[in-house]
């Protein structure tokens, strides 16, 4: 446990203790308010946080300490949990369940989906799964939001001497976040007060949707399981622990969560069903996905993951490629707006010849291609999944406080270009890579055992345990 992370933690429990009394409808907005979104990006809290002479009041010795006193707070909502009848609701923030896979284990007589909004309520017909969205619950005047803004200044004005949150950029950020965390307090009440429920499942517990409506299932003695949405690169993602259960990829993140406190009990190794989808999806063709990109027959193809802030190692990659000539390259950005960052259109525009897969699938690429370079990310993951060779490069952003996840495939990690290109291309011209189908299954073995296509049952196993 480095100083950032002692810092990190020991600060968000102040600010949880320090403004415990400031709470909406019973819960306090400090404790369901995104903590990293408060911090990151601030040079001035970042070097205090990493700085080993900065003092906080939280006293933390040891990684182990950290889920008990989160606990600490969160014991007031955990009621004693029941079976009871109701619907399996499955909040669609960061959840990535596919619906067809949903369908096919979750009856919708028996399941909901609750979105954040939308324009579809109810079902169009028996065989889909029904929707509701939680901004139809919310009802929270103006007035009342301007209120508690006015008041979170006093709680500053209190807390002026403290290291952290003193940042006038740490206390804007917070008071532009209370009324969505008002109106989602109120929505998630209203919601368990009109439906019932009888078991909830997230994707995260780290946003203050999620965590908002984790606490408010507690409250009601109502279970709920938190799916693993990403690998752990960064653990302020993945603590702490709200949910009755933390659904996991495999043995590697139990022994991770235990070493920060987590119980054993309430870890559950399922995997997540998205990755189903590399089995039970229908791939594009590959004839088409030559055509769609325009592929040269007698070239394999890379797929290339880039980052939408640091993109000089792709570069250099894509400029070593091109003097080689020799395989295909195929880009992945990342979805949404940071795929269209100015780092990734100036790559675009320097690389014109190169095939950018926008409108793509990812799984209809990863089954298609013959390698992937990516830096570390959970495409890394997928694509041993998919029974792709991958070939790793470090983000220099990527805090000290990395867990390192991919430790285990340490010769497949570059931080030279060069060096990178010319192992791909030299593996990818042997006959057969024995030692990499051997690397492959020893890291696969303690990150992800489970059999493809089958952590869908295993989620409905589970929720079935809980609920029936």
């Amino acid at each position: 446990m480095n100083h950032f992370e002692r810092n990190y933690w020991a600060s968000c429990l102040d600010f949880i203790q320090d403004f415990k009394h400031f709470a909406y409808l019973g819960i306090p907005l400090s404790l369901v308010c995104p903590y990293y979104v408060l911090v990151n990006g601030k040079k001035d809290i970042l070097s205090k946080l990493e700085n080993k002479t900065t003092k906080l009041n939280a006293k933390i010795t040891s990684a182990n300490q950290i889920q008990a006193l989160f606990d600490a707070h969160f014991s007031a909502f955990k009621k004693k949990e029941s079976k009871r009848e109701g619907k399996v609701v499955f909040y669609d923030n960061v959840l990535r369940f596919p619906d067809l896979l949903m369908r096919s284990n979750f009856s919708p007589a028996e399941s909901l989906i609750l979105k954040r909004k939308s324009n579809v309520h109810g079902a169009k017909s028996q065989k889909e799964i029904p929707v509701d969205s939680l901004e139809r619950y919310h009802k929270v005047q103006s007035k009342t939001i301007q209120a508690y803004q006015r008041r979170a200044w006093t709680y500053f004005k209190k807390a002026k001497d403290h290291p952290i949150y003193k940042n006038k950029g740490f206390q804007t950020e917070f008071v532009k976040q209370i009324p969505n965390m008002m109106k989602q307090i109120a929505a998630a009440k209203g919601f368990f007060e009109e439906n019932k429920v009888s078991c909830l499942v997230t994707g995260t517990t780290n946003s203050s949707d999620t965590r908002i409506l984790t606490l408010t299932a507690a409250l009601n003695g109502i279970p709920s399981v938190c799916l693993q949405h990403g690998v752990v690169m960064l653990e302020f993602g993945y603590l702490p622990k709200v949910s009755t259960y933390q659904a996991v990829y495999g043995p590697e993140d139990i022994q991770w969560y235990t070493s920060k406190g987590v119980p054993d009990q309430s870890l559950k190794s399922i995997g997540h069903p998205r990755f189903d989808e590399l089995v039970k999806r229908k791939t594009l063709d590959p004839k088409a996905f030559a055509s769609h990109f325009k592929l040269d027959s007698t070239k394999k193809s890379v797929l290339m993951v880039i980052h939408h802030i640091e993109t000089a190692f792709p570069q250099a990659m894509l400029e070593e490629l091109e003097r080689k000539g020799v395989v295909n390259i195929i880009i992945k950005q990342r979805n949404g707006k940071q795929g269209k960052t100015s780092q990734t259109l100036a790559l675009q525009k320097k690389f014109p010849q190169v095939k950018f897969a926008d409108d793509m699938h990812l799984y209809d690429l990863l089954n298609n291609v013959d390698a992937v370079v990516s830096y570390e990310s959970t495409i890394v993951l997928e694509a041993m999944l998919a029974n792709k060779p991958v070939y790793i490069w470090r983000l220099k952003s990527l805090h000290a406080s990395s867990t390192n996840y991919y430790r285990d495939l340490s010769e497949y990690i570059h931080d030279d270009p060069q060096k990178l290109v010319d192992h791909m291309i030299a593996v990818m011209n042997a006959p057969r890579n024995k030692t990499w189908l051997k690397k492959r299954q020893q890291f696969l073995a303690t990150h992800y055992p489970h059999k493809s296509g089958t952590s869908s049952a295993k989620l409905k196993a589970l929720v079935n345990s809980i609920t029936k």
